[in-house]
């Protein structure tokens, strides 16, 4: 079957029509054609994948990764990373339009389209390495990622010597993480299980975690090799890092992103929400008199308070518990949310839009939920809207909002 691709959904996928019935294609541009097998389909829509490519696009290029189309990690490999962020730009300003939002969008590109990631999670089957395949529910087998460090690559290939020489029944995943001297490698089992490191990797900071998810604090963690601290530089700023605790995967452009939020932030008093490990809401007190940081989980927050500033308050908590609360008591006047991919609860966005907050810096990873958000914030206008390509040659995107009321 032929098809002709004349958009892009938010997904990432080439947008065509089959009798009437919209069709999405991935790993296509707009303004190709392409010859299409059936992949599923609803009463609404039809998902197809690429047989042939009959006329190219003029971005199409060969893909880096041998697992590109495979893994389902990356969507534009087979684009130029220019005509990458085109298609992102277009895809957010269609979405933008949910919320009659009509001016430019900024993009801040990376300037590595590859090696950017300074963490990557590894699932462990049968003695092997690689990712889980949803919807296929298969496993795929990976000798690297091209989007990770070299270090983590380097890592990689140590841990799949050692994991030859050893079986487990209760690893779940393999974690890497690069630092500034160090890769930390955390070994997430789902119950107690025998474990000792071998020569191979007593050059890494190595830890064995155990519980369902690594970044919860329910999670035991246990340092079995390594440096006693690690350590990530931001420009002057050393701060430490925790094997359980969020942290954005693309160093150069979480700093340029940090960089625009302090410039745009104004005001004596800010609240931090979903403050991590506590790094932006020590810059932001160089330029504020006093901030907030909000943050649930608990090991982030012991971060936090070791780098705190004296004009940095941190709490520890859900954000739609103490944020109502802390709106009431004293007038704030710029809020910085970024929170996890599944947006605001309506207790967050109902509180600042009744204290009449006269700023709001939005970061989200997820755009549809970011949307979803700003439908419910009436009262605000948007100002200005930025990508930060935290994730080249994938659809996903950090876009910085910034509001103010109206």
């Amino acid at each position: 079957m032929q098809i002709d691709i004349f958009d892009i959904s938010h997904s990432g996928s080439g947008v065509g029509k089959v009798d009437g019935k919209v069709a999405f294609v991935k790993y296509t541009d707009i303004g190709e054609k392409v010859e299409c097998r059936l992949k599923s389909e609803t009463s609404k829509f039809a998902n197809f994948e690429v047989v042939k490519v009959l006329k190219p696009s003029k971005f199409r290029i060969e893909p880096r990764c041998p697992y590109f189309s495979v893994c389902g990690g990356c969507d534009f490999q087979h684009l130029s990373y220019d005509r990458e962020l085109e298609l992102k730009k277009l895809i957010l300003k269609n979405e933008l339009k949910k919320v009659n939002f009509c001016g430019d969008v900024e993009i801040v590109k990376c300037s590595k389209r590859f090696n950017y990631r300074n963490k990557i999670k590894l699932a462990y089957f049968n003695g092997k390495l690689g990712y889980n395949l949803e919807k296929s529910h298969e496993f795929l087998e990976i000798e690297s990622c091209p989007l990770a460090d070299d270090k983590i690559s380097y890592a990689i290939q140590d841990v799949k010597v050692f994991l030859k020489n050893n079986h487990f029944k209760y690893l779940k995943n393999v974690y890497f993480r690069s630092c500034d001297k160090d890769v930390l490698i955390t070994f997430l089992f789902s119950q107690k299980e025998k474990f000792e490191v071998d020569e191979n990797l007593k050059k890494y900071s190595v830890f064995k975690a155990i519980g369902a998810i690594l970044e919860s604090d329910k999670t035991k963690i246990f340092k079995l090799c390594g440096n006693n601290q690690l350590f990530k530089t931001f420009n002057t700023f050393k701060f430490n890092v925790d094997a359980k605790s969020f942290m954005q995967v693309n160093d150069e452009i979480a700093f340029k992103l940090y960089d625009e939020i302090i410039s745009l932030t104004s005001g004596q008093n800010v609240i931090n929400a979903y403050s991590g490990q506590g790094l932006l809401s020590v810059l932001l007190s160089t330029k504020c008199q006093h901030v907030v940081g909000i943050e649930m989980q608990k090991s982030a927050h012991e971060i936090a308070e070791k780098i705190k500033t004296q004009n940095v308050t941190n709490l520890n908590g859900k954000v739609e518990d103490i944020l109502p609360n802390l709106v009431k008591k004293q007038r704030y006047d710029t809020i910085i949310l970024d929170p996890a991919r599944e947006g605001c609860k309506k207790e967050v966005l109902s509180a600042i839009e009744n204290e009449k907050i006269h700023n709001i810096i939005y970061i989200s990873c997820n755009f549809p939920s970011l949307i979803r958000d700003l439908k419910l914030l009436d009262n605000y206008q948007i100002e200005l809207v930025e990508i930060f390509d935290m994730f080249p040659n994938t659809a996903n995107m950090e876009v910085l909002a910034k509001l103010c009321l109206k």
